[in-house]
């Protein structure tokens, strides 16, 4: 049995299996090869962007006899999928912009049987912008410590809901009241707010990112005062 770092292990207990899991970016497959030993998914479509990690990725398949049931794929992203063809897309290891762009090039992902397992490494703000502009309900967070770092994972489903336009809510989503690790993100996007704040304080610049950042850091003392 193939083992996995615990972020990879959180983005894994996401998954909810019974369709076609596609894994963007799968480095080496470890993902992929976990969750058809677990039976969780019967089929996956593993992709990446390079001829190298491709390679990698081929070696571990191969490794553990399952080449039969993982097909990888050169892909950009989303780019070489095709509508209908997965059901559950999992895209671990970017940062929040790239993730963006990446599902921003597939419209055919907002559909009422479309599962996304997410897990940022930066701007977590922009995936959830994404999600919630676009029809998305996140259904859960969860907050996973890995050799000193902190990852958030996020599980979402199209359900064509209506986006709640709230800055506050796309910088630390439901991660103010959770306990334990979820409050190590809250304290480095607070940080990150503040030190970018400053920044624009000390250059006299009045622009719409100062707005929305301070009406960010309001939104956060509301929601931690109740």
């Amino acid at each position: 049995m193939i083992q996995l770092s615990s972020r990879l292990l959180a983005a894994a207990s996401m998954v909810r299996g019974g369709g076609v899991l596609a894994d963007i970016g799968t480095d080496h497959a470890y993902l992929p090869v976990f969750l058809m030993q677990k039976g969780i998914v019967h089929r996956v479509i593993a992709s990446d962007v390079g001829e190298g990690p491709l390679n990698n990725a081929r070696k571990t398949v191969a490794a553990y006899g399952l080449s039969d049931r993982i097909d990888l794929r050169l892909s950009d992203g989303l780019n070489r999928f095709f509508p209908e063809e997965v059901s559950e897309i999992v895209i671990c290891g970017m940062g929040g912009n790239l993730i963006e762009e990446i599902l921003s090039s597939a419209p055919w992902i907002m559909n009422d049987r479309m599962h996304l397992v997410l897990q940022p490494m930066t701007h977590t703000e922009d995936v959830r912008r994404f999600l919630c502009s676009h029809g998305f309900r996140i259904d859960r967070e969860t907050v996973t410590e890995d050799t000193g770092r902190y990852y958030l994972s996020i599980s979402a489903v199209w359900d064509d809901l209506q986006d709640p336009g709230c800055e506050g809510y796309y910088y630390f989503g439901t991660l103010l009241h959770q306990p334990g690790n979820a409050q190590k993100i809250v304290k480095k996007q607070l940080d990150r707010i503040r030190t970018r704040l400053n920044a624009l304080k000390s250059a006299n610049r009045n622009t719409d990112e100062q707005s929305v950042l301070s009406s960010v850091l309001a939104y956060y003392e509301k929601e931690t005062s109740r």
